[in-house]
């Protein structure tokens, strides 16, 4: 097929293509000309091609792509539009996870737990309490019993190795919750890594170009939860009228609060390209080729904030002169999510190729626009993951 342009037809046809091209100019964002594969070869002659800036997030302006086709583009005009911007990632939720379940609370000295009416030797500390975090589990450490003689040590909280446990009353010496008998707050978690910045190229083909998002960001770790609260002993005679009776037992850790969601990755911007050439065979002779501005990368998604730990149980409440128990320690705050990481720019190639180069004749001229800067990376991250810009070339091969 040959296609002339640059002809007067109210004056007999004569050509005019020096001073007036037949203008192809679609108002809608799309490649402005394809030529596809066929028998022979596609000549175009004085021809002003001008694609439209595009405006849906991350679209390119391509001028005239040449799909595995032959073409010879003779005094030609390849003129693309700007790249639109690429679009934001998604923010995870601002608000942070509900606050976890507090401990609960310890058991008072001489209180009575079966139906004999006497008060028993043994008082279990209060409950472990657990928060399942999609998944993952922070558990709260039991409170230490409280018995005649002593007073038992709390349990750790989990997972991790610190949220100690308070210690006991001991049958004798020195001690109160103070010095260490009250549970140990457990350990923040562990924020999630950001997501990876987009780097690289982009992919050139057929349907045209396509660049590359920034990736997502990881979820944070749930806090450890908290230690359970030390017991105290009781003695021979602190219950109403004299009996003996157990000490009161400890409060239990609250449990860790749930890691923060990710952000996601921004989108890529959109490329500027006069001509791309996938797989073809073309030749330019005395054309101007003019790529327009890429687009900038899309911010990556912001992050969750890790969720609060819960509180930790009460003590119970000494009698008769016997200690109080201690309180469990609160659970670690939830990990912040990761932020996600910010998309690539757009590029600006006046000729971008996967194939065979082009080939230029005559008086060819080559121009470019300024390239897309990298989208941010989220929750205004913008050193560490930040994407890199675009490329800005005359002539770029793509693999």
């Amino acid at each position: 097929m040959e296609i002339f342009g640059g002809l007067d037809c109210a004056s007999g046809w004569r050509w005019i293509g020096e001073t007036a091209k037949t203008v192809v100019a679609p108002d809608e964002e799309a490649t402005a000309l394809k030529v596809m594969r066929g028998e022979g070869t596609a000549r175009i002659e004085d021809v002003s091609v001008r694609a439209a800036d595009a405006q849906t997030p991350g679209a390119s302006s391509i001028a005239v792509l040449v799909d595995g086709a032959e073409a010879e583009f003779v005094r030609c005009e390849l003129i693309a539009g700007n790249g639109a911007d690429g679009a934001k990632g998604e923010d995870a939720p601002s608000e942070m996870p509900a606050q976890a379940p507090a401990g609960n609370a310890g058991i008072d000295a001489c209180s009575d737990l079966d139906t004999s009416g006497a008060p028993d030797e043994t008082l279990p500390g209060g409950a472990q309490v657990e928060n399942v975090c999609d998944g993952a589990l922070s558990i709260g450490g039991e409170g230490g019993a409280g018995r005649l003689n002593n007073g038992g040590s709390g349990e750790i909280g989990e997972p991790g190795a610190l949220g100690a446990a308070g210690s006991g009353e001991p049958a004798a010496g020195d001690w109160s919750c103070a010095a260490g008998g009250t549970g140990q707050g457990g350990d923040n978690g562990t924020p999630g890594e950001a997501g990876l910045a987009a780097s690289g190229l982009g992919t050139l083909s057929s349907s045209g170009y396509k660049g590359v998002s920034g990736g997502a960001g990881e979820p944070g770790k749930p806090g450890q939860g908290g230690g359970g609260g030390g017991g105290a002993k009781g003695g021979a005679a602190i219950c109403p009228g004299g009996a003996p009776g157990a000490g009161a037992s400890g409060g239990s850790g609250g449990a860790g609060g749930c890691g923060g969601l990710p952000g996601q990755g921004g989108g890529p911007g959109g490329a500027s390209i006069a001509l791309a050439s996938v797989e073809g065979k073309v030749t330019l002779q005395d054309c101007v080729l003019q790529a327009g501005n890429g687009g900038k990368g899309g911010a990556g998604g912001d992050l969750q904030p890790g969720g609060l730990g819960g509180l930790g149980g009460i003590g119970g409440t000494g009698v008769g002169g016997s200690k109080a128990a201690c309180a469990g320690g609160q659970g670690g705050q939830g990990g912040n999510g990761g932020p996600g990481g910010g998309g690539l720019g757009g590029p600006s190639l006046a000729i971008a190729y996967r194939g065979e180069a082009v080939k230029q004749e005559g008086k060819t001229m080559l121009q470019t626009g300024t390239a897309g800067v990298g989208g941010p990376g989220g929750s205004s991250n913008m050193t560490e993951n930040a994407g890199m810009a675009g490329v800005v070339a005359m002539e770029q091969e793509f693999p």
